[in-house]
């Protein structure tokens, strides 16, 4: 990739902030935040053993989680690759959840064939696991959805998507991306008004649907955003007394803003909260871009002509 391909953030785990703050500076930001809402609000999969055991989010991170175990698979290192005992442990490790329900999601993922076993248990042998082309479809199209919104603030989000389904290309982005998310501070660590959303069922899913009930393609401030419970509930899976008491929480936090002689329904955009939604997005795209340069690497290292040896 030529240095003109890339955007200016440096991808140096030090400089974590700094590069949130370079993409969080484009003006096109707004917009593009909007449009991964609207994706990620299009993809979410009603389907209510899986929204049991964690949220769309959790999800999500888990089947990263899979996948790039199954990208570190070594035939030649004995016990490499996606293992139940790994997959456990680094859930627990990186606080996405605990080891019981992080086992209990790996049956689920199995169940919805998502998963396969590769291997058999054996005595002082781990059963491996490895993503079926189900699972790598899924995430494929969430990731193009991601890089899609991308494109509006960084040039990594097109060149990831014109290598999109090469297997060299993904496997090397699966590990860039998450080595990169697993070396730097959680992006939600400092978006405290986001991780409010993060930690309910269904947060992110009701947020962005009330960002998505405001016109034009931006996150406006002044519009108010309509809430029908009712209708949440019924789309997201989520009880209406679940709902009301992530209302009440949020607009006790200063996340949203409540209209004045309402009934609940509808609430406007706090400016932090609209800096969290923001900060959270550059924040995995800055994650997203080690991950797409870490392909185009992988890609060059496989097309690098070879050097021509006379012959003796």
């Amino acid at each position: 990739m030529s240095p003109q391909a890339a955007s200016a953030i440096s991808c140096d785990v030090s400089r974590f902030r700094e590069d949130i703050a370079i993409i969080m500076a484009s003006a096109e930001m707004p917009r593009a935040v909007r449009g991964f809402a609207k994706s990620y609000v299009a993809h979410f999969e009603h389907r209510p053993l899986l929204n049991l055991v964690t949220s769309d989010r959790g999800r999500v991170m888990m089947a990263w989680m899979a996948l790039y175990f199954d990208a570190l698979y070594d035939p030649a290192i004995p016990g490499s690759g996606l293992t139940v005992n790994r997959f456990k442990a680094a859930c627990a490790d990186t606080g996405l959840c605990s080891q019981g329900r992080a086992s209990a999601m790996l049956g689920v993922m199995r169940f919805a064939k998502h998963i396969e076993p590769v291997t058999e248990t054996r005595r002082g042998h781990s059963l491996r696991l490895s993503p079926t082309e189900k699972l790598k479809t899924a995430f494929r199209e969430r990731i193009a959805n991601a890089l899609k919104a991308m494109c509006l603030v960084m040039p990594e989000g097109r060149l990831g998507l014109d290598n999109l389904g090469d297997p060299v290309f993904e496997r090397a982005f699966i590990i860039g991306a998450c080595e990169a998310f697993l070396a730097r501070e959680r992006p939600m660590t400092f978006c405290p008004l986001a991780k409010l959303f993060a930690e309910k069922k269904a947060g992110f899913l009701i947020l962005f649907s009330l960002i998505l009930s405001t016109e034009g393609d931006s996150l406006p401030v002044d519009q108010p955003m309509t809430a029908s419970i009712a209708a949440l509930s019924k789309a997201f899976a989520v009880s209406r007394p679940q709902i009301k008491l992530l209302f009440r929480a949020v607009v006790e936090k200063g996340a949203l803003q409540p209209v004045s002689n309402d009934a609940g329904n509808h609430f406007y955009l706090s400016e932090a909260m609209r800096d969290d939604c923001m900060r959270l997005m550059a924040g995995f795209w800055v994650l997203a871009a080690c991950g797409v340069r870490a392909g185009l690497a992988a890609l060059d290292a496989v097309h690098e002509p070879r050097p021509h040896h006379a012959a003796l």
